[in-house]
């Protein structure tokens, strides 16, 4: 496969499979989550969630009013 943009040769981490996305989604709610539950309690941390699941100019106008830039 080909980048649509620059035509460059694509390549996929060895890591990066069906098979590895239970045991990655697992890490994730194991190891992140519990972080994100830490700073939401601290009163001086603001802790914001950003739909990921859209386009990327999206992503970034929710990141950019989030953080106020």
């Amino acid at each position: 496969m080909k980048d649509d943009d620059t035509g460059e040769t694509l390549s996929q981490r060895p890591d990066d499979t069906k098979d590895a996305l239970p045991k990655r989604l697992e890490a994730y709610h194991a190891e992140t989550e519990p972080i994100l539950g830490h700073y939401s309690k601290n009163s001086t941390c603001t802790v914001v969630r950003v739909d990921a699941n859209q386009a990327p100019d999206q992503v970034w106008k929710g990141t950019a009013k989030i953080l106020r830039i």
